[in-house]
């Protein structure tokens, strides 16, 4: 059964998953170093610049371990960006034109990408799309409604005190910088999903829905419940990245998040899921997601025009892919 590229021989599996992430890891080393060379340390090495980059990888990363579901699950999910772009849109607006605190406009990103995803899964589920049409309709739908919500113009101001959630530290004292929160929330989220995939029913369906679905059907698992859940989970997770997005930026903007789907597939991919679906895990995923940002932040700190940056990100979802097609067929008997 397709279980068992999940649950089989456990010392086996571990060390396939370490063979997984030893690649991305030492890339991220080896790039990190080299920025640290290159920028200078006054540039890439100050604590304000980790900060910005803490910031950048905790929404792709949220974006990305979401991402990491979908795929393993056997699909992907493109619409990821612009969900987060609709989220923060609504966010925004309901604490500037409706005078929703906090936790309103927390609620109304979570529920705004909730509902996305939902759409996204019952398409992919019961209307028998390919989740690449599926969400690529979905990307455009939410794009337009972000344009619409927002009257084609940013949504500028928050509720007092909500961007402490992007620019706030934990434990920060006199003497202490802390924690900065988006490196919090990122772990959170990471070991919400990390315990959804690894400690639950759930998770194991997953894996062997990506893995072989027919199998998976024959053993009693509902296809449709493991379609539409992931592409909730997903939805979810682009609101929930929306939020810090919003306290980052001090606002919503229906133009954000262009790009942050090939960000965060790119990050699944390097992180050492598998394209192919049922395999992969949440910890690659950081890896991958942090070597993006680190990638992106060595280009602006280089001032590397935007549109080369776009073509070295797709560069290195070339590489992840066919790194992937390598490893699968190394590990074909």
């Amino acid at each position: 059964m397709a279980t068992a590229r999940h649950d089989a021989a456990p010392p086996a599996a571990a060390l396939a998953k370490v063979r997984g992430v030893l690649a991305p890891l030492a890339s991220l080393l080896i790039i990190v170093i080299a920025l640290s060379f290159v920028a200078g340390p006054e540039g890439f090495r100050t604590r304000a610049n980790w900060n910005t980059i803490i910031q950048g990888t905790a929404v792709v990363a949220i974006l990305a371990v979401a991402e990491t579901a979908v795929i393993i699950a056997g699909h992907i999910d493109l619409s990821v960006g612009r969900m987060l772009a609709l989220s923060s849109v609504v966010a925004a607006t309901v604490m500037v034109h409706h005078n929703a605190g906090i936790v309103g406009g927390i609620v109304a990103a979570l529920v705004t990408g909730l509902a996305c995803g939902l759409i996204s899964g019952l398409l992919t589920a019961y209307g028998r799309m390919p989740a690449f049409i599926a969400t690529l309709g979905t990307m455009g739908v939410a794009y337009g409604l972000a344009l619409r919500v927002a009257n084609d113009a940013n949504v500028s101001g928050v509720a007092p005190g909500f961007e402490e959630i992007a620019l706030g530290h934990l434990g920060s004292t006199s003497s202490i910088e802390g924690i900065p929160y988006p490196l919090v929330l990122m772990v959170g989220a990471a070991a919400a999903v990390h315990l959804l995939l690894s400690r639950t029913g759930w998770g194991r369906h997953l894996y062997a829905v990506g893995g072989n679905p027919d199998a998976a059907r024959l053993s009693g698992v509902s296809l449709r419940k493991i379609t539409v859940t992931v592409f909730m989970l997903s939805g979810l997770m682009a609101g929930f990245a929306a939020v810090i997005h919003v306290a980052r930026t001090g606002g919503g903007q229906p133009t954000a998040g262009v790009g942050l789907e090939l960000q965060a597939i790119a990050a699944t991919v390097i992180g050492g899921t598998s394209l192919a679906g049922g395999v992969g895990g949440v910890f690659g995923t950081l890896i991958g997601a942090f070597l993006m940002a680190v990638i992106q932040n060595g280009c602006d700190l280089k001032n590397i025009p935007p549109h080369f940056q776009v073509i070295i990100i797709g560069c290195v979802i070339w590489l992840a892919a066919l790194y992937d097609g390598f490893r699968r067929r190394a590990s074909t008997p």
